[in-house]
């Protein structure tokens, strides 16, 4: 297979004319990054990040995981990302706040870190690649240490369908851009920053190229690569007692999306799994 069959240069292109979920000047995004601890989204993943904590960022987009991060968890941080303009506002941002982030121009297919690290993290971005299962493998093979952790964050089967359906509908009824701009402004009102909106309606709504993944699926490819699921959020991070009944509950946020579209709120779609890779790689 080409590179292009996996990096798509479609999707490097949309995201160089509005990097997702930037806003407006920098000092905006540093003022959002330290009034609030985003990582505590994922309780899963506080207990890992310490200082001096090896952290791969894989798709950082302006850098708003790395640098919350390194911000208050006092991690060894890395990001990579293809597109070089939203590296350049990730570095800005990193810059302004005084940490030590690195961010590099770097296709994650390409990539060939030193060493390996401590906690891999690639949230909202595989799901953009031409092969997300290829994807997966590399990460787990050639950047989790043994012993290591991987956080991933797709698009769901089912929890996306409503959100992808509801716009698809409005298309088909004859909404242009800018009705389906004022849609998704409706149902995502907590954001009030334009750029910031803006950024996150293009990501969600008028995006190239997409697929959507369950659970089920995910933990087949990395259980293949000697990775166990610890945690994830179709359980809200509960315990994990039985992945048959995990697998089941999934299929119910199809009803949770509609529920949401509804009330007329935003529901994105997007689980998160938290796997360990074998202490015997």
């Amino acid at each position: 297979m080409m590179l292009s069959d996996f990096a798509k240069p479609e999707v490097l292109e949309f995201y160089r004319s509005l990097p997702f979920n930037v806003h407006g000047d920098t000092e905006q995004t540093v003022r959002a990054i330290r009034s609030t601890d985003s990582v505590v989204n994922y309780p899963c993943l506080v207990p890992l990040l310490s200082k001096g904590t090896r952290v791969l960022e894989i798709g950082c987009g302006g850098g708003w995981m790395s640098n919350c991060i390194a911000h208050y968890y006092g991690a060894d941080v890395t990001a990579i990302d293809f597109n070089e303009s939203v590296i350049e506002y990730a570095q800005s941002i990193s810059a302004a706040m005084g940490l030590g982030t690195r961010f590099l121009t770097s296709d994650l297919f390409l990539y060939a870190p030193e060493k390996y690290f401590d906690v891999a993290v690639s949230l909202g971005v595989l799901h953009h690649t031409g092969n997300v299962e290829e994807a997966i493998r590399k990460i787990c093979r050639d950047f989790v240490k043994p012993g290591g952790y991987f956080f991933l964050g797709l698009y769901h089967h089912y929890g996306r369908r409503p959100f992808l359906q509801h716009f698809e509908n409005l298309r088909s009824a004859g909404a242009d851009e800018d009705a389906l701009f004022a849609e998704y402004r409706r149902l995502h009102s907590n954001l009030s920053d334009e750029t910031h909106l803006r950024s996150w309606f293009r990501d969600q709504v008028l995006h190239p190229h997409e697929t959507q993944h369950t659970l089920l699926e995910t933990s087949e490819v990395l259980t293949s690569m000697n990775m166990e699921i610890v945690s994830t959020s179709i359980n809200r991070f509960q315990a994990i007692d039985n992945m048959n009944d995990l697998f089941e509950q999934e299929k119910q946020l199809e009803q949770v999306s509609r529920d949401r579209l509804a009330s007329g709120s935003y529901y994105p779609g997007f689980f998160v799994v938290l796997a360990r890779r074998s202490d015997n790689g």
